[in-house]
């Protein structure tokens, strides 16, 4: 691969206007074809072959009119009344007045009106509606009063009172501003007369908007830290070309792929922020060894080499990056598939730009390429450099470098334990905006259930009427029945009696605070019912609960006949969370494993891709229990709203964390296993050949490593500024994994080990070198190659002076 590599840098710098061009000429394609046919980004976050689907699926057969959880559209405006006052009082009751006519008059699309209007005047004739319904159908009064107090729109104490409605559009990414307006404008109104009033639901989230500082805040991070390392103008620009380029050419892809499939809101951001990343520091390396080649090479043939050497690392490492997030398709969630193959789309890109670009750019630039040098970052070159003075302090004592790291590392790791998983909801939202306001207040009227309310379907049309568990209560109904009303039909009093069945069942589980009856289909074989829970949705208890009724839900179907499910924002949610901790082996698995085996065949070693794997787990462990002290735990009080970590945050972070380790590892490494391969294992001065290898190979690559590092982690922490608590808490942790695994794991756990183990680090078993394909990373037939070229100049130029 080294020598096909090299003939493709040459080239491309040979060919540079054609190279250049055509990347141009693609960029443009893929704009105007994704500004033409682009289906637009939506807010759904969709999942297959769940049980919480199932029961939608129950839910829409039925009651063809309603609609999909995940699409719900609904708005909660709470109200809560001043210290010492009620709804109730005059003044305050008028204002609700106001917002809710203003509403009325001013919001466009204003539908599902049922339990919309002013909760003081509204909750009465709701709950006389509710008790005298079920009343009719033979419920006892009591539990009648139970089931309207349930759906009650006022607090005891009346101060707290909320209502509801939906938007007529067909997914909540659709409101429009002007709709938000109507309903800000009319929130406005009830504050002004000494209200709180707060607003919530899928239709009043914040839209997700991705601001573009962070990528300027990292590219112009980036831009210093090359400068430090080329001190030079048109160096440090070609990487930050190659960035914006392959981001360019990524996320221009990734729209045009919503004329084709769904896409939501967040599937360019992981895409965007790793393009930024690997594109600047993939150009670095090979940049890099460019420069190095010079002081030996001319121009063509140094960026032939560098792209042979440099470049081979740069495809193995964005291999495994690849890997690592085309493999998040085994969690069988379809927009964190997505995710991942956008972002393994654009580092792709980055790798081929890298390789074919680069080289063109250096040959416009020709002589100039590192011209523009500023005096302040250009200092003399040293004899020894910082890396090799490290290096040499940890073969003094590699023993206490490896015990320092792990119990620091592994000291970190312990929050982790105490990771809780969740997703976006209004009591997660900051604390100073108005979904996480509403929430509170919800909260406070109603109990903590108030944002945790099931829906549970029940489909009877192949219930059992010989069912034992029902008899008792379709003997009930056959008593009561009326026989001017004709025949007593038994099946359709079964899909009744299973309908009370289901009630009482459920609400004898712990946790459960409700369960009624709300809709019945018009043949009477379908019933809907409310379950509301004690606990907030974010709380674990929640998910437990769901696991118990799930039990349950199987043994009526077994004991009834009836089918049924249990849907609704929050057990959808809970199915991701749990689709996800439970992909995560297989995940590891696949991810882990092809690396081993990529690494296996790159450096001919069994004991490399086991310190890169352990150096692995203690890095992204440290990055887990840092990022749950600041985000969940609220640590110093950084983190204005500390809050359960997003569910699909640990896949993600062990994904891309891992691609970008084995970066870093095979960049190290290939240095190292470079040198060892052309010494052929001989020593220097005191040092055998592996203690040499490493001490040569982490000097060499030290300062890039160094630089790729700093770089990564200014792009990834630039994005806590953007508002999605997702993206801030993703840049935090990525940043967090990389500081970890480039300066504690790969700049002093892998060296020191690697001088514990000694000649072990090479060792490979003479059956499996012989199994495994041998590819030349490091570039060793290029060296070889031009040894001999240089040894027949030299012998060339040895006669020509003898003649």
């Amino acid at each position: 691969m080294a020598k096909l590599l090299y003939r493709l840098g040459k080239w491309s710098y040979r060919a540079k206007w054609v190279v250049i061009t055509a990347w141009l000429v693609l960029l443009a394609a893929v704009g105007g074809a994704a500004f033409a046919f682009q289906g637009g980004y939506n807010d759904v976050f969709s999942i297959n072959g769940t049980q919480a689907q199932k029961a939608t699926h129950l839910l829409l057969k039925n009651f063809p009119d309603a609609k999909s959880p995940i699409e719900s559209t609904g708005v909660t405006i709470a109200f809560k009344a001043p210290e010492g006052q009620k709804l109730t009082d005059p003044h305050n009751s008028a204002a609700v007045d106001d917002v809710i006519e203003h509403i009325e008059k001013n919001l466009v699309g204003l539908t599902d009106t049922q339990r919309f209007g002013n909760p003081v005047k509204l909750n009465p004739e709701l709950q006389k509606f509710v008790i005298e319904t079920a009343t009719s159908q033979g419920m006892p009064e009591e539990n009648a009063r139970k089931d309207a107090e349930n759906l009650a729109l006022l607090s005891t104490d009346e101060r707290i009172g909320f209502t509801t409605f939906s938007i007529d559009v067909p997914l909540p990414a659709d409101v429009t501003t002007e709709q938000r307006e109507a309903i800000a404008n009319a929130m406005d109104l009830g504050r002004a007369q000494g209200l709180e009033v707060e607003a919530g639901g899928p239709a009043y989230g914040d839209p997700i908007v991705i601001e573009e500082t962070s990528e300027i805040i990292g590219l112009g991070v980036a831009a210093i830290i090359l400068l430090f390392t080329f001190g030079s103008l048109v160096a440090a620009g070609m990487p930050l070309i190659v960035a914006v380029m392959s981001v360019g050419i990524g996320s221009l892809a990734v729209t045009l792929a919503t004329a084709w499939v769904p896409l939501n809101n967040i599937t360019p951001v992981l895409a965007v922020m790793l393009g930024l990343a690997v594109g600047v520091d993939y150009a670095l390396f090979i940049l890099f060894r460019y420069k190095e080649e010079l002081e030996r090479q001319p121009h063509e043939e140094a960026i032939g080499m560098a792209v042979g050497t440099a470049g081979s690392a740069v495809v193995f490492a964005g291999v495994t990056v690849i890997v690592a997030l085309v493999a998040l398709a085994v969690a069988d969630i379809l927009f964190l598939t997505y995710m991942g193959f956008a972002a393994a789309f654009t580092v792709f890109m980055a790798v081929l730009i890298s390789l074919t670009l680069l080289p063109a750019l250096l040959g416009v630039a020709g002589k100039r390429a590192f011209s523009g040098r500023l005096k302040m970052f250009n200092r003399p070159k040293r004899t020894i450099t910082m890396g090799e003075r490290w290096v040499k302090l940890v073969h003094r004592m590699p023993g206490l470098i490896i015990a320092l790291v792990v119990f620091s590392l592994g000291a970190l790791t312990i929050p982790a334990f105490n990771l809780h998983l969740s997703l976006p909801s209004d009591g997660q939202s900051p604390k100073d905006t108005t979904q996480r306001k509403q929430a509170e207040i919800l909260y406070e009227g109603f109990g903590p259930g108030a944002d945790a309310q099931f829906l549970v379907v029940v489909d009877a049309h192949d219930v059992d009427p010989a069912s034992p568990v029902l008899r008792p209560l379709v003997v009930a109904q056959a008593a009561g029945h009326d026989p001017a009303a004709g025949v007593f039909d038994r099946k359709k009093a079964a899909a009744f009696a299973s309908y009370l069945h289901v009630v009482q069942k459920f609400s004898a589980t712990q946790d459960v605070k409700h369960v009624q009856i709300v809709g019945v289909s018009e043949d009477g074989f379908a019933a809907q019912l409310l379950l509301t829970s004690q606990k907030a949705n974010i709380d674990p208890a929640t998910n437990q609960l769901i696991s118990a009724l799930r039990i349950k839900e199987q043994e009526v179907i077994d004991s009834t006949g009836v089918d049924t499910g249990i849907t609704g924002l929050v057990p959808v949610q809970q199915d991701v969370v749990n689709r996800l901790s439970d992909a995560m082996p297989l995940y590891l698995f696949i991810v882990v494993g092809l690396a081993i085996v990529l690494l296996l065949i790159i450096f001919r070693s069994v004991m490399v891709p086991v310190i890169a794997g352990v150096g692995f787990l203690l890095s992204v462990g440290a990055a887990f229990g840092v990022t749950v002290l600041f985000w969940q735990e609220g640590l110093w009080g950084l983190v204005g709203t500390p809050a359960p970590i997003i569910a699909f945050m640990p896949i993600f972070l062990i994904g891309v964390c891992f691609g970008l380790a084995m970066d870093y590892q095979v960049f190290i490494v290939s240095a190292m296993r470079e040198h060892f391969t052309q010494e052929q294992g001989r020593g220097e001065g005191r040092y055998n050949g592996t203690e040499a290898s490493v001490i040569h190979g982490f000097s060499h690559s030290a300062r890039v490593v160094t630089a790729a590092a700093l770089i990564m982690i200014a792009v990834f922490i630039a994005f806590i500024g953007q508002p999605l608590p997702f993206v801030k808490i993703f840049g935090f942790a990525l940043g967090a994994g990389v500081l970890f695994d480039a300066f504690f794991i790969r700049m002093a756990f892998v060296p020191a080990a690697m001088f514990l183990l000694g000649r072990a680090t090479w060792w490979m078993p003479r059956w499996l070198d012989r199994v495994l394909p041998h590819v030349d990373v490091e570039g060793s037939s290029l060296e070889r190659e031009y040894e001999k070229v240089e040894e027949a100049r030299k012998v060339a130029r040895a006669q020509s002076m003898v003649e």
